[in-house]
């Protein structure tokens, strides 16, 4: 006869602990949304479209954002690392236009279109970038904190100019 031995071995204390931490990290886990490829975002940002129902942010230097986001007016989304702008279809298709052409010729890499969903899957804004993950947190009702991308520089060696009088 084949004996199972329990794998667990948990006392009554010990199950209670592991299932409060269960517990905890489930609830923490309804609290993230995500950004995920879409289509349909991609041609809203690659015709300048800019939705009448969402407000606009950009990351990194107002003359060539690294991201553009969209967040829909009946969210609010708390953060100091987007800028908001009062955006134009004129300002758009310079910024997308720059994206497509700065960051192909650097990375290799398009940008593209992607809808932030909340965590049951409800659009809740869009995003362009060829980053394609950053947190979405939902705090509470209708706040949101979604992180701006952090990009290295391109051009940074890694060093400074005191380092290159030194090396001789």
């Amino acid at each position: 006869m084949i004996k199972i031995q329990n794998f667990w071995n948990l006392t009554p204390v010990s199950g209670l602990i592991l299932f409060v931490l269960i517990f905890a990290l489930s609830a923490c886990a309804g609290n993230y949304g995500r950004v995920q490829k879409n289509g349909k975002v991609d041609q809203i940002f690659t015709t300048y479209q800019v939705l009448d129902d969402h407000k606009y942010y950009f990351s990194g230097p107002e003359s060539r954002p690294e991201a553009i986001l969209g967040v829909h007016q009946d969210y609010t989304l708390e953060t100091t690392q987007w800028t908001q702008v009062s955006l134009t279809q004129e300002l758009l298709k310079e910024w997308v236009d720059g994206l497509n052409f700065y960051f192909h010729d650097l990375t290799h890499n398009y940008p593209f279109g992607y809808v932030i969903l909340d965590p049951s899957g409800k659009r809740v804004g869009i995003w362009y970038s060829i980053w394609d993950y950053t947190p979405v947190i939902f705090k509470e009702d209708k706040v949101v904190q979604i992180y701006a991308p952090i990009m290295p520089d391109p051009f940074d060696s890694g060093g400074d100019d005191d380092d290159r009088d030194n090396d001789d």
